[in-house]
C-alpha cells in the first residue's frame, strides 16, 4: 500500500497514456472500418453527399496516429533520465503539442484530452514557474480551440458521429457511449492526479518547512555549542596557565624561601658560602622567572626545550637539592624516558610540584622519586619522610596534578600516612 501511494503519480499517468491510447485505437478503428464497409456496400456516394468534409484514407490516419501516440509517449520518458532546462524545455514541449496536434487532427478533433497528457506531464517536470505557466496556457487554449464545436466555424472537420450513422441506433449509441466514456474516465484520471500532485506539493513544502525548521534549530544548538565550547576552552586554557604558573612560580619560591632561610643561619658563619648560596637562588629566580614566560607563550617548561625528560629531571632535583638541602633519592629503571610532548611535561610537572609539597607542606628532609614501567604504563612513585597528614585536603596543587593525569587518561592517588605518598600511574603511547 506504501507503494502504491509513493508511485501513485505514475500509475495514474500510467493510467492516462492508456485511456489515451485506447481512444485513439478505438477511434481509428471505429473510422476505418466504417469507410470500408462503405465501400462493400455501396454508398460512398451518399456518404460524402452527406459530409460537408472529405476525410483522407482511414486506415493512414489511423497508423499514423497510433505512430504519433507511441513517439510521444517514448518523449515523456526522457525527463525520467535527464533533467531539461532553459531553452531545451521549451523545444521539448513544443515538439510534444506538435505531436498532440497531429494526434487530434487524424482522430478528426476527437481525441483533444491527449492534451491533458501533456499538461500532467508539464506540471510535474517543469522546473521554472515561468516555463510551467507559459506551456500550461498555450496548452489549455489548445485544448479549448481544439473541441470540434469551437472550430467547425472556421475549419472544415469531419464528424465522428457521421461514421456511425451507417450503423443501427443501438450500435452508434454503444460506440458514442464507449468514446464517451473513454473521454470522460481521461478527464477523471486527469484531475486525480491534479489532486495528487497538488497534495504532493504540500507535503513537499511541508517536508522542506519542517527540514528548515530542524536546521534553524541544528544551527542553534551548534551556536549554542560553539559558545560552550569557547567558553570551556578559555576557562580549559586558564587552568592550564594556572597550573603552569602555579607550578613553576610555587617551585621557585619555595626554593628560594627555603634557601634564604639558610643563608640567615650561615650568614654569620660563611659569608662566601652564604654569597655562593644566594648567586644559585639567583639563578633560579631567572629560570622560574622564564618558566613562568613561556607558560604565558604556551610552551612547555624551558628545561624540556633544552633538555631530554632524563637530563631535565635530574638538572631539577639538584637545583632543588642545593636550594633547600634535601635529599632527593632519584631512581629510574627506564633506560631513556623518550614520551610524546604532552606525556614528558605531565612527569616534569608532577615531580616537581611533588617535591616541591615535601618541602612546603610536609618539611621533609628526604625525598624519593621511582619512575618504573609496567606494560605501556609508566608508574611514578614520589615519597618523603615528611610529617604527612592524616586527612588529605585537596589544594590547588593536588587537584592540578589530577588534572594533567586525566588528560592522559591516566590515575593518581595520594596517601599520607608515614609521610606523603603520591603515586602516578600514566598510560604511554609509545615504547620505550
Amino acid at each position: 500500500m506504501n507503494g502504491f501511494f509513493k508511485h501513485r503519480l505514475d500509475y495514474i499517468f500510467l493510467l492516462m497514456s492508456v485511456l489515451n491510447g485506447a481512444l485513439i485505437f478505438f477511434i481509428g478503428m471505429i473510422v476505418t472500418i466504417s469507410i470500408q464497409r462503405i465501400i462493400d456496400i455501396e454508398k460512398t456516394r451518399n456518404f460524402i453527399d452527406m459530409l460537408h468534409f472529405v476525410p483522407g484514407n482511414g486506415l493512414s490516419n489511423f497508423i499514423f496516429s497510433m505512430i504519433c501516440f507511441f513517439l510521444l509517449i517514448l518523449i515523456m520518458i526522457i525527463p525520467y533520465f535527464r533533467k531539461l532546462n532553459g531553452e531545451r524545455i521549451i523545444l521539448y514541449y513544443a515538439f510534444e503539442i506538435s505531436l498532440c496536434l497531429l494526434i487530434i487532427k487524424n482522430t478528426y478533433f476527437t481525441s483533444n484530452v491527449i492534451l491533458l497528457l501533456v499538461m500532467a506531464d508539464a506540471m510535474t517536470y517543469i522546473p521554472s514557474n515561468k516555463s510551467r505557466i507559459l506551456v500550461l496556457v498555450v496548452l489549455f487554449l489548445l485544448y479549448m480551440g481544439a473541441i470540434r464545436d469551437f472550430i467547425s466555424p472556421f475549419y472544415s472537420v469531419a464528424n465522428f458521429e457521421d461514421f456511425t450513422s451507417i450503423y443501427s441506433s443501438r450500435t452508434t449509441a454503444m460506440f458514442l457511449g464507449i468514446k464517451n466514456t473513454l473521454i470522460s474516465l481521461n478527464i477523471v484520471a486527469f484531475m486525480l492526479y491534479l489532486f495528487f500532485l497538488v497534495q504532493d506539493k504540500v507535503e513537499e513544502n511541508q517536508r522542506f518547512i519542517n527540514l528548515n525548521k530542524k536546521l534553524q534549530e541544528a544551527n542553534d544548538q551548534l551556536r549554542e555549542y560553539a559558545n560552550i565550547s569557547e567558553k570551556m576552552g578559555e576557562t580549559k586554557e586558564r587552568n592550564r596557565l594556572a597550573r603552569e604558573i602555579h607550578d613553576t612560580l610555587g617551585h621557585t619560591l619555595t626554593g628560594i624561601s627555603v634557601g634564604l632561610e639558610a643563608c640567615q643561619v650561615i650568614m654569620d658563619k660563611d659569608q662566601k658560602l652564604a654569597k655562593q648560596q644566594l648567586k644559585l637562588l639567583s639563578e633560579n629566580a631567572r629560570r622560574g622567572l622564564d618558566d613562568v614566560r613561556r607558560s604565558v607563550d604556551k610552551l612547555k617548561p624551558d628545561a624540556l626545550e633544552r633538555y631530554t625528560l632524563k637530563e631535565a629531571l635530574d638538572i631539577l632535583m639538584l637545583d632543588f637539592q642545593k636550594m633547600t638541602d634535601v635529599s632527593i633519592r632519584y631512581m629510574c629503571h627506564i633506560p631513556s624516558l623518550e614520551l610524546e610532548q604532552d606525556e614528558q611535561e605531565v612527569v616534569y610537572r608532577i615531580v616537581q610540584e611533588g617535591i616541591t609539597n615535601a618541602v612546603r607542606h610536609g618539611d621533609a628532609t628526604i625525598i624519593y622519586v621511582t619512575i618504573a614501567k609496567e606494560g605501556n604504563t609508566l608508574i611514578l612513585i614520589i615519597e618523603d619522610n615528611g610529617k604527612g597528614c592524616k586527612k588529605i585536603k585537596r589544594g590547588f596543587g593536588l587537584n592540578h596534578m589530577q588534572d594533567r593525569i586525566d588528560l592522559l587518561h591516566g590515575d593518581i592517588r595520594f596517601y599520607g600516612q608515614n609521610g606523603f605518598t603520591i603515586i602516578a600511574e600514566i598510560p604511554i603511547r609509545q615504547g620505550e
